[in-house]
């Protein structure tokens, strides 16, 4: 291997004509807040303050290697394309910082020394080239005029958050209260501001050092890639297996096919509402089909699967990109994946899982997805498992707050049994022995009471609203026979009204809680309770209607009745409602 080092500064790299270009088997961009902060106290901590001037300080961030001829105008980045990225994105917020002070010369000669070039034909390029935020990054981030485009991945939103950060820390407010000695510095507010973003940029560019590595062939740097990891580099197992098959996959032409399906990953875990971290996923997916091993283990295993020809790099690209789009569908439940009639029940159950913040089941919900695509489950055995798992996680987790040992274990030896599984006998006989499992631990009745009994909700306190209108509206439909009438649109009444101080303590319980229509609500909210009961009446739920009936010959609502209706209210629940 012909590898060559030495020292370097970030301008020495940027200004010459040279594209640095972040491999295809290289990681999204991944820096979060805490490390963009880092690096940023770290850049500014070296600029000290003497006698009315700003003074730079040297500062090491680290090594550089790159692969290609030194002399050839383009680098491919092996390791530290993280904090290049990272010094790419303050560049540009300091060149939009020079614009905003009417500094134009300045923030010209930043961006076109060091974050665009042109070629020998004098087409313009970027400096630093990476394909898979494009081209969110270049039009919102790298361009001299920027467009407001909408973030639609992790990675793009990551890159976002830092431009954000350091555009926040450039401005004179932030410089003024946070850059030590400001103060002191000559001149007059907008002059300080401005002698401190130009001290800024020569720190970047002539103070932060590097030690640049070289490497000449391209297989050299799949090694590296590998070794940097070995030796302590922060790089996950999802990192090492993706560079792994880039390295089998390395046919580019008519299309990059690695490339296209990783960015499909990409896509599908940042398609929601929720953006899904790349690591999480492939933890759980590994969890679903493989079992359980260590993350010091999985990229071994891996490389083992592959010598042994029980996996190969095509295949297992195209799990990943398939099961990325199962888990959306799991993390982000949306009625359009689930359009058979009788899969509106998983969706609903997804809902309520997410609404529990439990995340345990998720290897076991790819799991069942898969059974069912390969029909060893059918749709009756897919929606009776994801509704055990949600009366399950109620009861245990969002009303007793148990401790989950050993249900992670219980899920992926469930899910990697499934898939295991030859024929639908089999795989039923795994779904019935994790019931039973989790029947086992559902916590006693008392236990249930004692938590149930104590959720609250007033205007003042909405940690458990969502909860409890889930309740009733769970609650509700089992009391009815048929699914026509939907509770989706419920208020929250008190009986007795927040209004009345004399029930402080006890106000908020549920069992001084109602479903109600919001016009209902309205109405009825400061009537004394018979006239209350009278405004019920135009509710068409269950639940009121029988209130109403249990209650014709109240004439106040007391303590001792609001403690009576939660108990009642938890014993039907756990009975017959939430049951397994």
């Amino acid at each position: 291997m012909d590898l060559h080092a030495y020292t370097k500064s970030i301008g020495d790299l940027l200004s010459v004509n040279k594209k640095y270009i972040v491999p295809r088997f290289q990681r999204e961009y991944s820096w979060k807040s805490e490390e963009v902060a880092e690096l940023w106290k770290d850049i500014s901590a070296s600029i000290k303050v003497t006698n009315g001037a700003c003074v730079n300080l040297e500062y090491f961030i680290g090594s550089l290697v790159l692969v290609g001829q030194d002399s050839s105008p383009e680098m491919k980045i092996v390791d530290g394309q993280q904090r290049l990225t990272t010094i790419t994105i303050l560049l540009s917020a300091l060149t939009q910082s020079f614009k905003d002070i009417s500094e134009n010369n300045l923030a010209d000669g930043l961006y076109y020394q060091y974050i665009e070039g042109k070629d020998n034909s004098n087409q313009p390029y970027f400096k630093l080239i990476n394909e898979t935020p494009k081209p969110f990054f270049q039009r919102s981030i790298q361009h001299h005029t920027k467009e407001e485009l909408e973030t639609s991945t992790e990675e793009e939103t990551k890159l976002l958050d830092a431009y954000k950060f350091f555009y926040h820390v450039l401005s004179f407010d932030s410089t003024k209260s946070h850059f030590k000695n400001f103060d002191s510095i000559n001149g007059t507010d907008p002059e300080k501001h401005k002698a401190v973003l130009n001290s800024l940029r020569d720190q970047i560019l002539s103070y932060l050092k590097v030690i640049y590595i070289t490497v000449t062939d391209e297989e050299d740097a799949y090694t590296i890639f590998e070794t940097l990891n070995a030796r302590g580099m922060s790089l996950s197992a999802v990192d090492l297996i993706k560079n792994l098959i880039f390295k089998d996959l390395k046919t580019q032409h008519p299309d990059d096919y690695a490339k296209t399906e990783w960015k499909k990953i990409g896509e599908n875990l940042g398609s929601g509402e929720s953006a899904i971290n790349m690591d999480t996923f492939f933890r759980h997916f590994w969890l679903s089909k493989y079992g359980f091993t260590s993350e010091g283990r999985i990229y071994k295993t891996f490389k083992d699967f592959k010598e042994d020809n029980v996996i190969s790099s095509a295949s297992f690209l195209e799990e990943l990109v398939n099961n990325s789009e199962y888990y959306n569908s799991i993390v982000n439940p949306n009625i359009d994946d689930w359009r058979l009639p009788e899969e509106k029940a998983i969706y609903n159950s997804l809902l309520a899982l997410n609404l529990f913040k439990v995340v345990q089941p998720r290897p076991l919900l790819l799991a069942l997805k898969r059974a069912r695509l390969d029909a060893k489950i059918n749709i009756h055995d897919h929606v009776n498992m994801i509704r055990t798992l949600e009366n399950f996680h109620f009861s245990f987790t969002a009303i007793s707050s148990s401790r989950a040992s050993g249900i992670d274990g219980k899920y992926s030896k469930a899910a990697r049994d499934l898939e295991e599984a030859t024929d639908r006998t089999q795989a039923r006989a795994v779904l019935a022995s994790l019931t039973a499992d989790l029947r086992s631990k559902v916590p006693a009745k008392s236990i249930f009471e004692q938590k149930f009994i104590k959720l609250w909700f007033t205007n003042g306190k909405t940690k458990d609203k969502k909860l409890i209108q889930y309740i009733f509206r769970t609650i509700e439909k089992n009391k009815r026979t048929t699914s026509e009438l939907t509770t989706d649109m419920i208020t929250l009444e008190h009986i007795l009204p927040q209004s009345d101080t004399t029930g402080s303590s006890y106000v908020g319980l549920i069992g001084n809680l109602l479903p109600l229509d919001g016009r209902i609500n309205n109405v009825a909210d400061t009537a004394v309770f018979q006239q209350k009961l009278q405004h019920f009446q135009s509710s068409e739920l269950r639940m009121v209607e029988e209130f109403i009936n249990e209650n014709q010959a109240t004439n106040n609502w007391t303590e001792s009745k609001i403690n009576a209706r939660s108990k009642s209210l938890s014993d039907f629940s756990y009975d017959h409602v939430w049951n397994i």
